[in-house]
């Protein structure tokens, strides 16, 4: 079976493909053999990259006919699950989101947080990788997450016609400075063959201006900071 051209690409669920290989005890050169592909792309479909929507289709068969109930959507490792991936290294990763999560990333992505840049000095349009690393090397600058994320558990992802929409609520807060209520945001990522092209950070500015009026008052009156 040959490959056809197809417009759509997707990027691949590698662990998936891997696990279903191994549950029937294949190695990469018996799956291409039984799906009629190169071992090449076999290999490219298992290190998550992105392959033709027919060709999700076509692993998918040749699992279903020797008994592993698959379906295409299964082995996409679609944009609900790369936006929830992203927001899960943010806490983990912080200052190194944009690395840990840089193949799924485009090299041209802009990175856009609310508000005003004199307030939050993350604030603004940032494009490229090298300016997305450098907003969020200033949003961590400042910007404290909670110990666990918990509050993940709380928040909605929802698949958009350009990609994913995350919203609910944060805890995150100015350094320091731990908040009584949460922020409410709403964050777009917008995803094209498989990479992040946008990331529209929307969260609720005016209170927000609230925590950092109160962190800087208590900065200003700390002892080291009087006169």
């Amino acid at each position: 079976m040959n490959q056809t051209p197809s417009s759509s690409n997707k990027r691949c669920h590698g662990a998936k493909v891997v696990s279903l290989r191994n549950q029937l005890g294949w190695t990469q050169e018996d799956l291409a053999e039984k799906a009629g592909y190169s071992d090449r792309l076999i290999r490219k479909a298992e290190a998550g990259q992105t392959v033709s929507a027919v060709t999700l289709t076509t692993l998918a068969e040749t699992f279903q006919r020797h008994g592993v109930p698959v379906a295409a959507a299964d082995l996409e490792m679609g944009a609900v699950a790369i936006a929830r991936r992203f927001i899960e290294c943010m806490y983990t990763e912080t200052t190194g989101v944009i690395d840990a999560m840089s193949e799924y990333v485009s090299d041209d992505v802009v990175i856009h947080f609310a508000g005003d840049m004199n307030v939050f000095p993350f604030a603004g349009r940032h494009q490229g990788k090298d300016a997305a690393r450098q907003a969020f090397r200033l949003f961590y600058s400042v910007i404290q997450p909670p110990e666990d994320m918990s509050e993940m558990d709380d928040m909605q992802f929802l698949a958009t016609q350009q990609g994913a929409l995350v919203w609910g609520n944060t805890w995150s807060h100015p350094i320091g400075m731990p908040m009584e209520e949460p922020i409410q945001l709403a964050i777009r990522m917008d995803f094209q063959d498989g990479l992040m092209t946008l990331f529209d950070d929307r969260f609720d500015t005016a209170m927000g201006f609230e925590h950092f009026c109160r962190a800087n008052q208590v900065i200003d009156q700390s002892p080291g900071n009087r006169r």
